[in-house]
């Protein structure tokens, strides 16, 4: 269109934002993944957008936008995409996950007296569970059967709520977990630091601890916990220690990724929009990775003291 009629992108607004924000089409944000097909190439060429039912309309980068054709715009990492989608458009699918991640949500909640009693359904499975009365799981169950009852969701609702990607990492770390140790590499593993840093527990602890802060800026913390579980278990037996203390600065650990963009999917919120480099969580996230991990291993010990099992 811009070859044959000399078409021009628009400077100025040339629409009101609810002419397209309606039942057939939507302006959605979404920025690029990193690992994407999308990098290095452009909407023009790519065919994303045909393939997709997709429209560019805008690319922003480190925060500001690119101020030339978004189909000619050679996309990078962590790039912020304003587009145009049709009611039929499927943000979940397969393909698009491993492409971007968008930042608006279809769920929007109606603020009414039933989100009061959702809310004291919520507390009371969370105090059913805490004092002790009931096990979590039959909480659970109640909780949701309660939610039904009182109409504060549909069956058809909670299942689209449920995030089977997340079941299946919790699902796949149980599996690794017990792999690790059903095969002998958590012994093996667990020799070979104890070997290293002596039986010292506060030292093992750290070590471990150490690692698993490492290895969770490159995974999920649910799979570097599971990774690691077996290992701070085996450790802490042989040092004759209760695991407990070991286990709890271990879950800590893992959950602690500030030296990358791709430790946690919340850093890539921010890594396009805020104008970020690589370079720049490294700077400051190695050093917060180090401030937490010392700060985990002396409160957990200061609240859970080191127990010798019993003989």
């Amino acid at each position: 269109m811009e070859k044959t009629f000399g078409l021009v992108n628009a400077d100025h607004h040339v629409f009101h934002f609810n002419d397209v924000n309606s039942k057939q089409h939507r302006l959605r944000t979404a920025y690029i993944t990193f690992g994407s097909s999308l990098i290095d190439t452009t909407m023009g060429t790519n065919g994303f957008e045909k393939d997709h039912k997709l429209t560019l309309v805008a690319v922003s980068r480190r925060g500001a936008r690119i101020e030339q054709s978004p189909r000619n715009v050679v996309l990078k990492a962590g790039d912020t995409l304003l587009l145009e989608s049709t009611s039929e458009f499927k943000k979940n699918s397969a393909s698009l996950v491993s492409d971007l991640h968008f930042f608006d949500s279809e769920e929007i909640p109606n603020i009414n007296h039933k989100t009061f009693i959702s809310s004291f359904i919520m507390i009371a499975m969370v105090a059913l569970s805490a004092l002790g009365i009931l096990p979590l799981l039959q909480c659970a169950i109640l909780a949701v059967f309660a939610m039904f009852i009182f109409r504060c969701c549909s069956p058809e609702q909670a299942m689209r709520s449920v995030n089977w990607d997340i079941l299946m990492i919790f699902a796949g770390s149980a599996v690794l977990g017990l792999a690790i140790q059903k095969t002998g590499i958590a012994e093996r593993m667990t020799t070979g630091i104890l070997d290293i840093c002596g039986t010292n527990p506060i030292v093992v602890m750290t070590a471990i601890c150490l690692a698993g802060t490492f290895i969770t800026e490159f995974i999920s913390n649910t799979a570097a916990g599971a990774m690691f579980f077996p290992i701070m278990y085996n450790a802490a037996e042989k040092l004759g220690y209760e695991p407990y203390p070991f286990l709890i600065a271990l879950m800590i650990a893992v959950s602690s990724s500030f030296a990358t963009p791709i430790g946690s999917p919340t850093h890539m919120l921010v890594y396009g929009p805020g104008g970020y480099r690589f370079g720049d969580f490294l700077k400051i996230g190695i050093l917060m990775n180090l401030i937490i991990l010392a700060a985990n291993i002396l409160i957990v010990n200061l609240i859970y003291p080191l127990t010798p099992l019993n003989p």
